[in-house]
């Protein structure tokens, strides 16, 4: 499969790639989610080697949570009128430990890398889920899609990526494809229950969003 910088380099072909199509088309306007547009492409393009454990990637991601959740921490403590020194420290540093050590060590131990992550439906479930995480913020429905619509590019883009990867062996032994070939782009993994709990949420997520649910009832 594409390395991590092949990803990075693929992705950020991907994001200028539609951004020009949206300029050209009419579809993206506005500073703000042309920036938007082109990080989600750029990070969904390696979002499904978050199962790799110990890869950059999930380095990258769980490290930037728990970071991310330390500063919210320490902020609304600081606005709630906190002031004791020990408190505004250490509880940020356990929530970040928490975050990137605790979660990150659940998740490496439920997941496996080329499972579901690596699956079309995984793909569509991360642009829904994009959506929906959208909802907490003062934003147009359209914007909503776009940045939705970016995630599962991006995504889609590393499957690709890997499949083609997979069908020409570029490690210079054999021209024969490799034995992950078909590992990326599949509907389910081999885990049933794990298939049927995220298609339950494609189908969820669906209902949930109306401006989804009519782009989809329309087509």
């Amino acid at each position: 499969m594409a390395n991590f910088k092949t990803h990075i380099g693929w992705g950020v072909f991907l994001a200028v790639a539609f951004l020009v199509a949206g300029i050209i088309f009419s579809f993206i306007s506005g500073f703000e989610i042309r920036v938007w547009v082109f990080l989600a492409i750029l990070v969904s393009s390696f979002l499904p080697d978050l199962d790799y454990d110990g890869g950059i990637p999930f380095q990258i991601l769980f490290g930037l949570a728990g970071a991310g959740l330390s500063g919210l921490s320490f902020y609304h403590l600081f606005q709630g009128g906190e002031k004791d020194p020990k408190i505004l420290i250490i509880i940020p540093i356990l929530i970040f430990v928490l975050v990137r050590f605790g979660v990150g060590y659940f998740f490496q131990k439920v997941t496996r890398h080329r499972g579901i992550f690596h699956s079309i439906p995984a793909a569509v479930l991360a642009g829904l889920l994009t959506v929906w995480c959208l909802k907490a913020f003062t934003i147009d429905f359209k914007q909503e899609l776009l940045v939705g619509l970016a995630i599962l590019i991006g995504y889609l883009g590393h499957l690709i990526l890997d499949e083609i990867y997979s069908t020409v062996n570029l490690n210079g032994y054999s021209i024969l494809p490799k034995k992950s070939l078909g590992s990326a782009m599949k509907l389910w993994s081999s885990s049933k229950l794990i298939s049927l709990i995220v298609y339950f949420l494609i189908i969820f997520l669906i209902s949930i969003l109306p401006e989804v649910r009519s782009l989809v009832l329309t087509n």
